[in-house]
């Protein structure tokens, strides 16, 4: 038991990961509106929150069962904020070309 790693967030992880690949199809293929565009951005910084969230009550949750911490909740959580940049550059590069 002792060393073993806790992945119990990972579906979490996995359904907040395909919404915010869906919200950045959104805003790089589909964007008509800029009012659904903000919203989607708007969504996708909220996904990023509970994503830091999750990760923070992980850590704590690790630490007092002194369990191992699951490094693939780490990598997607810094892969939501790359995501969430990448979203915010497209709506930004689109808005000037309107």
């Amino acid at each position: 038991m002792l060393g073993d790693t806790f992945a119990l967030f990972r579906p979490v992880y996995y359904l907040i990961t395909l919404l915010l690949v869906c919200n950045f199809v959104y805003v790089v293929f589909l964007n008509n509106k800029i009012r659904a565009t903000s919203y989607i951005l708007f969504n996708s910084l909220f996904f990023v929150i509970i994503a830091a969230v999750l990760l923070f009550q992980e850590g704590i949750i690790v630490d007092e069962t002194n369990l191992a911490g699951d490094p693939l909740t780490f990598d997607l959580t810094i892969f939501f904020g790359v995501l969430l940049i990448a979203s915010f550059i497209f709506r930004n590069r689109k808005k000037r070309k309107a």
